[in-house]
């Protein structure tokens, strides 16, 4: 059983298709990162699941139950933009979120003290909100989200208004509540976060669902289907050119100023060469490395496949 699944999901605005044919599978206890170009429907697929806009069709199921506001009980949600009303205070805002819940009050005034300590605003219940900066409303969104012992979070973009400290602490704190078995749903924009605390990606793209699975099946699945590139920096690359083109195992050579993008059929025997094609070229090496595998440059090669129809 799927903690989200969604089969031939649409929503069209008018004759506009936002989404279609979206299909999701979301394993339980794992974070699944959700990926796709700015308009690429990843928010309006998120507020669909949600219910928060009627899908045109198509079925969505949380936990293997239709979703219905029932459903909405197992989910916390932390949406990309909030706006608070500044004058309540952050205790008195959290209290209210639990009494949506059904909470009782002793457990609202518990998990309000354990929620901010986690976080990182222990201290400031007895704040207005309005006082906080950015990163803390960003930060008391998560508390909010996690409010009421829900099965699933979903994220948008949660790490918008972090200092790069606040963005290290936010994806340690995701990783946490997943060890502890909640499944996470995160959209965002920056790969690198995604690929330090998610598990299973899906990426949309015009609508559409074009690759979903686990990280690691995925990059195994696209190292089959292309060649490895090695990236060379050297001081006179226009040198090196002319002794890469006579190596039979090199297929492709792309120049982009001291750069050298070499795609090869034998990374190992390059990696065995160049030293001494450096010698003989009287070049200076800048810059070696291996085959890249990163979820950047899987995103990236997706994208343009998908941009010429492939």
């Amino acid at each position: 059983m799927y903690a989200i699944k969604t089969e031939d999901l649409k929503k069209f605005f008018g004759d506009y298709p936002a989404i279609r044919d979206i299909d999701l599978e979301v394993p339980q206890g794992v974070c699944y990162g959700l990926l796709g170009l700015n308009g690429a429907g990843k928010t309006t697929t998120i507020k669909c699941i949600l219910g928060l806009l009627n899908p045109t069709s198509g079925t969505i199921k949380i936990f293997g139950k239709k979703r219905t506001s029932e459903t909405n009980r197992y989910i916390g949600f932390l949406p990309e933009r909030i706006d608070y009303h500044g004058h309540i205070l952050v205790k008195d805002f959290l209290a209210y979120v639990g009494l949506l819940n059904l909470l009782p009050r002793y457990e609202i005034e518990k998990q309000i003290d354990e929620l901010l300590e986690f976080v990182g605003l222990g201290g400031w219940g007895d704040s207005r909100i309005g006082d906080l900066s950015a990163g803390m409303k960003q930060r008391l969104g998560f508390a909010q989200a996690l409010m009421g012992n829900p099965k699933l979070i979903m994220l948008d973009e949660p790490t918008s208004n972090l200092d790069p400290v606040g963005r290290d602490d936010m994806l340690n704190k995701i990783k946490t509540i997943v060890k502890e078995g909640i499944t996470v749903f995160i959209s965002s924009h920056i790969l690198s976060e995604i690929e330090v605390v998610s598990d299973y990606i899906g990426i949309i793209a015009n609508g559409r669902v074009v690759t979903q699975g686990s990280l690691e099946d995925i990059r195994r699945e696209r190292s089959i289907h292309k060649k490895p590139i090695i990236e060379i920096i050297v001081n006179e690359p226009i040198n090196l050119i002319p002794a890469l083109e006579n190596l039979n195992y090199i297929s492709k050579i792309t120049r982009m100023d001291f750069k050298i993008l070499a795609e090869t059929t034998d990374p190992d025997q390059l990696g065995k060469d160049i030293p001494q094609i450096l010698v003989d070229n009287n070049l200076q090496l800048i810059k070696y490395s291996p085959p890249m595998g990163g979820l950047q440059e899987i995103f990236l090669n997706i994208m343009e496949e998908t941009a010429h129809g492939t």
